[in-house]
């Protein structure tokens, strides 16, 4: 491999590398789609600034790949503007996005994480994924806390999809954090800055919101690649797919079991019970949770899978009408559920688990609607006669199911059970324009 020197000013390095190739200016310029007065003018240090696009045309023109291309975007940074503004930028990320709000049910979750990101030899890519509104942004911020408290690596938060959008070179430099958003995405190369910014430093990235983004494998294994000491905690609702990677499905909240609602105290700590009640406080001050109306929660937070988001939009609800009556719409007839759901604002829930199921492979949707003749909880033996797979075969297409959030595990009585989210029954049905089971309605009402 060709390796671009880094001594000297990049003047002096594109002019090695032109000659390296055996190319004159007016040949380079050719290739490159870049005036023969530009290359003059960098090669004699006329212009000591270049455009990142005007980096990237060169590299590719000069055939630089991998470190050779790494260290040519360097040493065009390292006189740059560019790389003080970014590094001065740098230098303010160590703190979190802080959150106001205590996180519920996840502690779990949150030991496991952290202590992935803490052992030795540390875990370089983690992935935590599941449907929209189970909670992943908020789990990644709390993590992000909990290490920047107990850490000394920098922290950086990078949220994919607000900084999405078509790049257009600029002379403005990106901020660091559009810097990352570009590479992971494929919106333009970026490695280069990176690798001269962060190098053997350590730090973890955080990249929010990696759901409808196509993500560049090759990307990130070079981020990862040029600076060992990074690491990335993505969220998004399936697996990214890359070598090494480790995925975290998460789950919505515990909700409780039949009969629970006869203890009171045992029910207000049930995670998914708690989160409703602590969002009702503020638009219902007066309610508490009482024998007259514990059934009824319970219930509520059944039907909406403990899934945070559904008992935020619940709760948010009963601005506008009584909790009684919202319970009664869910159970009168399930279906509006959706209703319910389809007016979240953003992103929309029911929208996202209908493409989470449209974007499956054909054999797991299909997996997925057999799986829909089978009431509650069920065990992957009930599956695989109702299927009629073989148990490897199933158990291999199920993890593909759990991994995008579409199936949870329950517990009862000591054993592990199967169960899809009603919000994904829902979506099932209304891809295919079929009635529920009537099952469904009847389960809903025995459980509360």
């Amino acid at each position: 491999m060709v390796r671009a020197r880094a001594e000297g000013n990049f003047s002096q390095v594109l002019r090695q590398q032109r000659l390296r190739c055996g190319l004159t200016q007016l040949q380079l310029a050719a290739l490159s789609t870049i005036s023969v007065r530009a290359i003059r003018d960098m090669e004699s240090g006329r212009v000591a600034s270049p455009r990142r696009a005007t980096v990237a045309l060169l590299a590719g023109a000069l055939r630089l790949t991998g470190q050779a291309r790494t260290a040519f975007s360097r040493a065009a940074l390292i006189e740059s503007s560019h790389l003080d503004k970014m590094v001065t930028e740098s230098m303010r990320i160590d703190a979190p996005v802080w959150t106001t709000d205590g996180l519920v049910g996840r502690d779990h979750e949150l030991d496991a994480i952290t202590g992935l990101l803490a052992a030795e030899p540390r875990q370089r890519l983690l992935t935590i994924t599941g449907i929209s509104g189970v909670g992943k942004t908020r789990l990644a911020l709390e993590i992000s806390q909990r290490v920047h408290a107990e850490s000394d690596s920098p922290l950086l938060w990078v949220p994919v999809a607000e900084t999405r959008g078509d790049w257009i070179p600029d002379p403005a430099p990106p901020t660091l954090i559009e810097a990352m958003a570009e590479l992971i995405t494929g919106q333009a190369d970026t490695s280069g800055e990176l690798a001269a910014i962060i190098g053997t430093a350590p730090m973890i990235v955080f990249v929010d919101g990696i759901d409808d983004v196509p993500v560049r494998a090759p990307a990130l294994l070079r981020l990862l690649t040029d600076c060992p000491q990074v690491t990335v905690v993505a969220t998004a609702r399936v697996p990214l797919g890359i070598r090494g990677e480790c995925v975290l499905p998460l789950a919505p909240l515990a909700v409780p079991e039949p009969g629970q609602e006869r203890d009171l105290d045992s029910l207000g700590q049930i995670p998914a019970v708690s989160l409703l009640l602590r969002q009702l406080a503020p638009v219902q001050p007066g309610f508490r949770l009482n024998p007259a109306n514990a059934s009824m929660v319970a219930g509520l937070c059944r039907i909406l899978d403990g899934l945070p988001a559904a008992l935020g939009l619940a709760a948010s609800r009963c601005l506008m009408e009584p909790l009684p009556h919202l319970y009664e719409q869910l159970i009168d007839d399930p279906r509006n559920l959706h209703a319910l759901i389809c007016h979240h604002p953003e992103p929309m829930l029911y929208a996202s688990v209908l493409r989470s199921i449209e974007t499956l492979p054909k054999p797991h949707r299909t997996l997925l609607n057999r799986l829909l003749q089978i009431d509650d909880c069920w065990t992957v033996d009930d599956a695989v006669g109702v299927t009629g797979l073989s148990q490897p075969e199933l158990t291999r297409s199920l993890h593909v199911l759990f991994t995008r959030g579409l199936l949870r595990r329950v517990e009862r009585h000591g054993s592990y059970f199967i169960s899809m989210l009603n919000i994904v029954r829902q979506a099932c049905a209304g891809i295919h324009d079929v009635p529920l089971p009537r099952a469904d309605q009847a389960r809903l009402l025995a459980i509360t």
